[in-house]
């Protein structure tokens, strides 16, 4: 049964083989399926990829759209839609960003449909800056507007010269949404301290890979926690990278993503 009756997300797919497993990638705010460009031409050599764009993102952005709202679990919902849509039996996970919130509650959502997550820049928990940040986004955002509230927080999550490249390319992504998008993902922020702390506790046996960059100020120190805390995830730290490993050190990613995922069997 569809999880919503909201119209299908956009996706797009790239087959290797029938029998192959599914990559299922999940974007961040402001991404966009081009968002993985640096993994396809990789992963796609290996296993079969699912890309989908967000609700208000990449071709989502010019589709109607009727939610007054969004949850992190609404939103995984949509993404499943997708998934039994075309009849996928199981799938890994691989989210970027505040994708990694959307991967943890689909894992939440159909444990026994996810063999694995790989999270990049993963958020597992706010600190008290980000905790204040969050209680005040929405306000924020109402001053100073959406688009300049998105520029400050890629500016505070990647302010360093080496993050550039990934802090232009999430600024000039977020261009294709709507001032009422920004409004509905902007208002996710005010629960996001208890969907973490929900989420930063759950028991899981799947197996976890987060990836995060040494220079990730932010969100590091709660992935570290994470990683004593479940003795299912591995934890891997990139030497001289921000936030978007993903695009910093994509080369990296990609090579523990398929170190990972080929352990995996290994072990089966």
């Amino acid at each position: 049964m569809p999880a919503s009756s909201s119209e299908l997300l956009h996706y797009k797919t790239h087959l290797f083989d029938v029998s192959a497993d599914w990559l299922v990638f999940i974007h961040g705010v402001g991404g966009s399926t081009v968002t993985w460009k640096r993994q396809v031409p990789v992963l796609s050599k290996s296993f079969n990829l699912l890309l989908v764009d967000l609700p208000g993102h990449g071709v989502m952005a010019n589709k109607p759209n009727e939610d007054t709202s969004y949850s992190f679990e609404s939103v995984g919902l949509r993404i499943w839609d997708v998934i039994f849509s075309l009849k996928l039996k199981r799938v890994h996970l691989i989210g970027i960003s505040l994708g990694t919130i959307i991967a943890l509650s689909m894992r939440e959502q159909h444990p026994h449909k996810v063999v694995s997550l790989v999270n990049g820049g993963a958020i597992l928990r706010l600190n008290t800056k980000l905790k204040v940040l969050a209680r005040l986004s929405l306000g924020l955002a109402k001053i100073i507007g959406y688009p300049a509230f998105y520029r400050l927080s890629a500016n505070i999550m990647m302010p360093r010269k080496n993050h550039q490249t990934s802090r232009d390319i999430f600024i000039r992504e977020s261009r294709f949404l709507s001032t009422e998008e920004f409004r509905k993902w902007t208002a996710m922020y005010r629960g996001l301290n208890d969907t973490l702390s929900r989420l930063f506790q759950a028991e899981s046996n799947t197996p976890h890979l987060i990836v995060m960059g040494e220079q990730d100020h932010l969100f590091l120190g709660q992935a570290k926690l994470y990683a004593k805390m479940h003795k299912s995830v591995q934890l891997e730290i990139l030497a001289g990278c921000g936030h978007v490993v993903t695009i910093e050190k994509a080369d990296l990613f990609n090579a523990f993503c398929l170190e990972f995922l080929r352990n995996i069997y290994s072990k089966a």
